[in-house]
């Protein structure tokens, strides 16, 4: 009986399509591709070189309780490579910084009087026992906060948490997205004193994705960079294969797309399901202005020094030395100055030269003392799709994992609210992903022959005997001879 195996395409090479193609190359045997448009792997969550040092693009969070990245990382024999450090935060208010770490911190918050402090503490308490998340939804984010916090609170603490994360959009945001950041943030916190410890990768993300890339393709997946995809084929409303930029047509069983929605509705054709289209096309996402100063020192001691003037254009000062020791990012020093901006944010069209002068101008204003002689670069890193936005009463507008489209599947950070979008939520997503079509992938409609087809000079010229031995599921086989063949991925598997 001969053994039927599903050609797997893999849109995306971040963590999330490397996720899922790991968890699925363990549990099947399929011919797997992942293909990724840039140099390398990761996404968001790549690197840049810097005189010889890889530094994050952007700054990630993995907390001491995220148990998926930590299954991730041993499972890439990485783990070793993990540090454990306790971190701090403050606020930045009205000229001063304020430490805001501890119960005694708290107690102590001079922008807060004294019965302020204690609601503020309540908030945090009073989120541990809410369980129900989709009542919870319900609630505008303001109401939701203010009812415990109270209207001073929530505009000298809440506001500019939610001004900083969501810009101009935050007036719409249910409470589910500060309940579920105080529920992860309170889970990394240790003992009476609430030590917040967080890890780092040596090297960062870059160290995770490609030693899990290097286990890939000892798999045999096949990871195609610098691969933009230009459509899915979709014929009589099932996924048949994908078109790639450089002209090339790859037919597939299975499609598995990790791109945001909008730019995956893109990819299909005028003719596939409307209202998935529709669908797709209404997330909106914030993008993210983020530059990052390479300084010769320290700048704080604070991890994270959230701001609460608005007329700072950025929203936070993260200095991810205080978590990263400077040995790993080459000696250097890394701030990064982030601003999330809404879809119309004229700020997303702004030259790298006028972020460096606005940003620095702020910058000085609030570290009047700063010696700019420290300042080694200033690097701008910017992206378009990074938050995608879930406002009031759109729980019905997430797509599905399986997409009305036959054998086309779906997974980005738009679904798995009301998780926050991290490396633990995409992770444990990737997870549920690929368990969700290797249960369905016996029922999966067969892949048909179409014109397109034709048109594929994939063909072996000479037929080996392991791939025969392999199809008709012979015991004995002989060594593998790639030579003897133009490509082995399209060799027709119902021979």
């Amino acid at each position: 009986m001969l053994r039927e195996q599903k050609r797997i395409a893999i849109i995306g090479g971040g963590i999330m399509g490397v996720s899922i193609a790991h968890h699925l190359s363990k549990q099947i045997s399929n011919d797997i591709t992942i293909f990724e448009r840039s140099d390398s792997l990761g996404g968001l969550a790549s690197a840049f070189d810097y005189n010889g040092t890889q530094i994050d693009r952007y700054y990630h969070t993995v907390l001491s309780s995220d148990l998926s990245m930590h299954n991730l990382m041993k499972v890439a024999g990485v783990h070793e490579q993990l540090h454990f450090v306790e971190t701090k935060q403050g606020f930045y208010d009205n000229g001063e910084i304020h430490p805001f770490n501890t119960p005694i911190d708290l107690m102590s918050y001079k922008p807060l009087n004294l019965i302020e402090r204690f609601r503020l503490g309540l908030q945090v308490v009073y989120a541990q026992f809410q369980k129900d998340w989709e009542e919870i939804d319900k609630i505008p984010v303001r109401d939701w906060l203010i009812k415990i916090s109270g209207e001073r609170v929530y505009e000298k603490v809440w506001k500019p948490l939610l001004r900083a994360k969501f810009d101009t959009t935050y007036n719409n945001v249910p409470a589910t997205y500060i309940w579920s950041r105080l529920i992860r943030m309170t889970s990394t916190r240790q003992g009476v004193t609430s030590k917040e410890m967080m890890c780092y990768l040596e090297d960062g993300y870059p160290t995770l994705i490609d030693a899990l890339g290097d286990k890939l393709r000892e798999a045999g997946v096949t990871i195609n960079l610098s691969t933009a995809i230009d459509s899915i084929d979709v014929q009589n409303g099932q996924a048949q294969g994908i078109s790639t930029s450089d002209g090339g047509y790859h037919p597939f069983d299975i499609v598995i797309s990790t791109l945001p929605s909008p730019i995956l509705a893109n990819l299909l054709p005028d003719d596939a399901d409307t209202a998935f289209s529709d669908k797709l096309n209404s997330q909106e996402y914030l993008g993210v202005m983020c530059p990052i100063l390479i300084l010769k020192e320290k700048l704080s001691p604070y991890y994270v020094l959230n701001i609460t003037d608005e007329r700072i254009p950025f929203t936070a000062v993260v200095e991810t030395t205080n978590l990263i020791a400077p040995e790993h990012v080459g000696g250097n020093h890394l701030v990064y100055l982030p601003k999330y901006l809404a879809p119309n944010s004229e700020i997303l069209q702004w030259s790298d030269e006028k972020i460096k002068s606005t940003w620095m101008k702020h910058f000085m204003s609030m570290f009047p003392d700063f010696d700019q002689s420290l300042i080694k670069d200033f690097i701008v890193q910017r992206a378009r799709y990074v938050e995608p936005i879930r406002p009031l009463g759109t729980l019905d507008q997430i797509p599905s994992i399986a997409t009305p489209i036959s054998n086309l599947y779906m997974g980005n950070t738009a679904m798995f609210y009301p998780d926050l979008s991290n490396g633990e939520a995409v992770t444990k997503f990737a997870t549920k992903l690929a368990q969700q079509i290797i249960a369905e992938m016996p029922t999966l409609p067969a892949r048909q022959a179409t014109e397109r087809d034709e048109t594929i000079d994939a063909y072996p010229e000479t037929l080996d005997k392991t791939v025969v031995a392999q199809v008709l599921d012979l015991e004995d086989t002989v060594e593998i001879r790639p030579d003897k063949f133009r490509s082995l991925e399209y060799f027709p598997r119902n021979v």
